[in-house]
């Protein structure tokens, strides 16, 4: 079909009436006799769900069943438009298959163009970790719903920074640029969550507003579709507090999109938006500390000790002295709990700059995460998500008590109970020296001088040269403390 075929179908599709060939003839601007012949070439082209219907002195009318009545209802004015829709509706309906066929009938386009299609989407998805699938049973995207949700939201950040809405974080990838995101179920859902938020009075974060948009849109894709009887979305966890707010509020929005969209949301669908918003809550609730104490767990309590203790071991920087980090984290970690433990994954919009300016204290914490979970104390991975949050607290914490600190190491003899001995003296009588390394003399190599500005030892005869080396005893002498001090004020002088 040419573009003015495509055309017709649309004028027919939302008229939702007979539509007389003199009327089509004004609106594409050409003649009545070329829409007489249009018609007759797109009625043979027209595939299996939907027929053109022609009636004397009526006109034609467009009959689809209800699958071609989902179809989008504009152009798209070059092919990246297209198959950038396309992408997003497969990364909707992911794990759901569908076919070449269907695809093709949706966009109005041949299967060659949609096989095009197929590996230009293919490029995209191997940047988030995803495949498009391809096989007898139909074509998917494979991967983890977290991923998923990754890539649909960076779409949607898309849609929300071309129409002006400031409510954006993303940096928008360079693939995805000046390509328009066209899709009437983005602005449709984005309406619902603006009213749901005026008539509950509540103001959803990023990360909860994109998580719920992007469900919002793949139950609306899912409707109806046969393999969706097949899979089991969501787990029921708990079952909902039916007089609480939260309650109120996802019947609200469940009432809005069946009503908008002539479709009844399964049960799983229903319970997935009652945890999302309870998540939401919950994290409000212990961001601002209100009323904490009754939603409060022990045993995430002490996760939280045993993950700041670890780090502190890995890193080797004392957070375990920071009361105000530990508090912090506790609150967080239990809203944190109750999203992994529902298989809530929340968007970190930001996930991509805490990586790049706090990429050491994000790895401590990714290893120490991983450590507890090996040991029993947790039984769910932590998503690089989650890990991107938790660092923000630590960065905090570092910030505050250890970024101005001069990193040193301890070299000595193997007598290790010596040198834990002096280590101690020197972090009680120095707070701003950061002991970063203790290591015996004839373990030490080149590259342990490295990220070091001071070499406090204990061996007469010692190996570098390139580096400011203090000779002190174990016990740290007074005079021993001098050449410290004097070290520290140089340092900072300079």
């Amino acid at each position: 079909m040419h573009e003015r075929h495509t055309r017709i179908l649309e004028i027919l599709r939302k008229e939702k009436r007979y539509v007389t060939a003199k009327e089509l003839a004004k609106m594409v601007y050409v003649s009545p006799k070329t829409i007489y012949r249009d018609m007759q070439q797109i009625s043979e082209m027209l595939l299996t769900n939907c027929r053109l219907v022609k009636r004397e002195n009526q006109g034609y009318y467009l009959e689809s069943n209800s699958e071609t009545d989902t179809l989008e209802t504009y152009t798209f004015d070059c092919t990246e438009e297209r198959r950038l829709n396309l992408m997003l509706f497969l990364l909707s309906i992911a794990p759901c298959k569908t076919s070449i066929q269907k695809i093709s009938e949706r966009y109005f386009v041949s299967q060659s163009s949609i096989l095009h299609d197929f590996n230009y989407i293919d490029k995209i998805l191997k940047n988030y970790h995803l495949k498009l699938q391809k096989n007898s049973d139909g074509t998917y995207i494979k991967g983890d719903q977290l991923s998923i949700h990754r890539l649909m939201a960076i779409i949607i950040e898309c849609y929300l920074t071309q129409i002006g809405d400031p409510f954006r974080q993303y940096d928008i990838p360079e693939h995805f640029k000046g390509i328009q995101v066209k899709n009437n179920k983005l602005y449709e859902i984005k309406r619902i969550l603006h009213e749901i938020q005026i008539k509950h009075d509540m103001s959803l974060d990023q990360p909860y507003y994109l998580t719920l948009f992007c469900s919002l849109l793949s139950m609306i894709e899912k409707h109806g579709m046969k393999h969706r009887l097949l899979i089991k979305d969501v787990m029921i966890y708990e079952e909902m507090d039916q007089s609480s707010p939260i309650f109120k509020i996802t019947k609200d929005i469940v009432r809005k999109m069946e009503v908008l969209y002539n479709m009844k949301l399964i049960e799983e669908d229903i319970h997935t938006l009652y945890y999302i918003l309870k998540a939401f809550k919950l994290n409000s609730r212990f961001l601002l500390n209100e009323d904490t104490e009754a939603y409060m767990r022990k045993d995430v309590t002490n996760l939280a000790r045993a993950l700041v203790t670890r780090v502190t071991e890995n890193s080797g920087y004392r957070f375990v002295e920071d009361s105000e980090l530990l508090e912090r984290l506790t609150l967080h970690m239990h809203a944190m709990v109750y999203r992994i433990s529902h298989e809530i994954y929340i968007i970190n919009p930001i996930l991509k700059s805490i990586k790049a300016n706090f990429s050491y204290i994000f790895e401590f914490i990714k290893t120490s995460a991983q450590e507890l979970k090996e040991e029993g104390l947790v039984n769910r991975d932590f998503t690089d998500e989650e890990i991107g949050y938790i660092t923000l607290y630590f960065q905090i914490s570092y910030d505050d008590r250890f970024a101005n600190q001069i990193p040193i190491l301890i070299e000595c003899t193997s007598g290790i109970g010596s040198s834990h001995l002096l280590s101690e003296k020197i972090r009680r009588n120095f707070p701003n020296i950061h002991i970063k390394k203790i290591i015996a003399q004839q373990r030490i190599k080149k590259s342990d001088y490295e990220d070091v500005e001071l070499v406090i030892s204990t061996v007469k005869r010692h190996s570098i040269i390139d580096k400011p080396t203090i000779l002190v005893s174990p016990i740290l002498n007074h005079e021993d403390k001098y050449k410290i001090d004097q070290f520290i004020r140089e340092y900072y002088n300079q």
